[in-house]
């Protein structure tokens, strides 16, 4: 009997000192309620900037389809998909045997005209000069009058015809109005073409597009001229500056997204038709606007609580807040300016816990 005694004298003592044992550094144990440490932040206002981001493809902002001028057969192609082509390049060689004969005969019109024009014109210089002095009759002087007009006409019909021919003949040699590479060819020698044929595609090196897609609640924050960053992960580490040349009025059916294109200056052609590629819009600057940060925000029943520091003492909020960003997100209401909440330990916080702050609360947001 003594020997049990003594066993239970030492299971005693040997289970004070773990009674006595901080549970956790976070949360202190006195002999009140207990107290969890933690880190807040004042709420403050600042500028907030409204980013967000869509997904899409490259595609070519502008495009230069080659076709003729005149219709005649294809006498040498000299462009290749793939190939890249500078203002002013030679494109295309059409026959030219016909349109030289028409200038021919054009040149030789002209000729003619200007010979019955000055002849005509001289006889009816003469004719009004003797006019004056009685020795021809009036009808002869208008006859001549009329004569002399009329030559004026033919000739600057015969010019006009020349003109036109002359430029036939330099429509048969097709050269690019733009620098680019060509994406498509229609044509081969010997094919006959006409004005409302499309023998080629030439997309314009640098300007192309973003084709992407925005969501309902980013939709009202597109504006036309907004800038945007675009990147692609075909070309990591880089990204290019783009500005909203278009927004859709209604949205897709089958996504609800609205279709925005954004147009990249892309100066040194790394962008390629077809590549995926994210835009980061940048909105409009807002003032005065109350933000929190992310880690401010805690579950509660899948309802996003802040707790608020009233009296040394946790107060749960659910306040009303906006679309943010990775780091911070908007409060629209149920939180003022200067309200102190807290940022770390929040699994630790229940309604009413008393807190023992672990830094100068005062803190200011930073832009979104």
């Amino acid at each position: 009997m003594k020997v049990y005694r003594y066993g239970l004298c030492l299971l005693a003592f040997s289970l004070l000192p773990a009674c006595g044992e901080s549970q956790s550094n976070a949360v202190t144990q006195d002999a009140g309620p207990s107290v969890v440490q933690a880190k807040t932040v004042h709420v403050q206002p600042g500028s907030w900037i409204r980013n967000f981001k869509s997904y899409g493809l490259v595609t070519p902002a502008e495009e230069y389809e080659i076709g003729v001028e005149v219709s005649a057969a294809v006498k040498e192609v000299l462009f290749r998909e793939g190939e890249a082509v500078e203002v002013g390049d030679l494109l295309l060689k059409l026959n030219d045997r016909k349109l030289t004969l028409k200038l021919d005969g054009a040149r030789a019109n002209v000729e003619e005209a200007r010979a019955n024009h000055e002849q005509a014109k001289s006889t009816h210089e003469r004719n009004e000069s003797i006019y004056k002095t009685g020795v021809i009759s009036e009808q002869s002087f208008l006859q001549s009058e009329a004569a002399y007009k009329s030559a004026q006409a033919n000739l600057r019909r015969a010019i006009s015809a020349y003109d036109i021919s002359r430029e036939e003949l330099a429509d048969t040699e097709v050269k690019s109005p733009v620098s680019g590479v060509v994406t498509r060819r229609n044509v081969e020698s010997g094919h006959s073409v006409t004005p409302m044929d499309r023998l080629g595609v030439i997309r314009v090196q640098t300007a192309l597009r973003v084709e992407s897609f925005v969501s309902q609640k980013d939709i009202n924050h597109v504006r036309v001229g907004m800038s945007a960053e675009v990147s692609s992960p075909a070309i990591p580490g880089r990204t290019f500056i783009g500005r909203v040349d278009r927004v859709a009025s209604s949205a897709q059916a089958a996504t609800g997204n609205f279709e925005v294109g954004v147009v990249v200056d892309d100066t040194v052609a790394l962008l390629k038709d077809g590549m995926s590629a994210m835009v980061e819009f940048r909105g409009t600057p807002q003032e005065d606007m109350l933000a929190i940060p992310r880690a401010a925000l805690v579950d509660r029943g899948r309802r996003l609580m802040v707790y608020r520091v009233v009296d040394d003492r946790a107060q749960a909020v659910e306040p009303l807040l906006g679309v943010g960003n990775a780091e911070q997100v908007p409060v629209l209401s149920g939180l003022n300016s200067g309200d102190e909440i807290l940022v770390s330990n929040l699994r630790l916080i229940s309604e009413g816990q008393l807190i023992r702050r672990t830094n100068d609360p005062v803190n200011k947001n930073q832009e979104g």
